[in-house]
Parts: C-alpha cells; sequence; structure tokens
C-alpha cells in the first residue's frame, strides 16, 4: 500500500509549510489527484486519517480534484473525443497519453 508513504510524505510538507507561516492547525486539505498516478484515493484518505492523529492536520477536510488523461493521435496531434480507436482525422490508431498522472498539493487551510 504505497499510499501510505504518500500521505506521510503529503502531511509532512503540509506540516512544514504551515509552520513556517505560523499555522498552528490545518482545517482543510485541497489536493488534485490524477486517474493514472495509480493512487487510490480512499486509501489515501485513509492513510491521512490515521497518520493525522496528534499532528496539526488531524481532523481536516482532505478534499480531492480527479484529473483525467486526454489522448492525442501521434502522426498528427489531434485530440481524441470519447472511446475513438482511430483518429477522426488521418486514421491512425497511434495515440499519446497525456496528463492524469498529477499529484499535488493545491492549497490548505487553518489558523
Amino acid at each position: 500500500m504505497h499510499e501510505l508513504s504518500i500521505a506521510e510524505e503529503l502531511l509532512d510538507i503540509i506540516e512544514r509549510e504551515a509552520e513556517s507561516a505560523g499555522i498552528k492547525k490545518v482545517h482543510k486539505i485541497n489536493l488534485k489527484i490524477g486517474e493514472m498516478s495509480g493512487i487510490v484515493v480512499d486509501s489515501l484518505l485513509f492513510a491521512f486519517e490515521v497518520l493525522s492523529k496528534n499532528r496539526i492536520t488531524e481532523g481536516a477536510e482532505v478534499v480531492v480534484e480527479k484529473t483525467g488523461v486526454e489522448f492525442y493521435c501521434a502522426k498528427c496531434g489531434t485530440r481524441l473525443e470519447g472511446d475513438e480507436e482511430t483518429c477522426e482525422k488521418c486514421g491512425s490508431i497511434e495515440f499519446i497519453p497525456k496528463g492524469g498522472e498529477e499529484l499535488q498539493i493545491l492549497s490548505f487551510e487553518g489558523d
């Protein structure tokens, strides 16, 4: 379960940044996670909850913005729409994925 180590690293970053900003208690954490990141969001949220005990992030609401992946034709660069198997413009069956691998701390709130 790599979500445990990811949650630990994210919490360390948030604590370090919060403390340097003079924040004593974090109430909300906003994350962006791509659907191709390999992260199981429910497992990450559970790990956050467990690892936050007795830390400045204990009880913080974690909001996850999920991002998708887009596919582009490898030959002509056209963005594919839906579940197409061939490029509408040139007929190619070769596609390049773009995005969907993000894991970002967008922001956090506290006092």
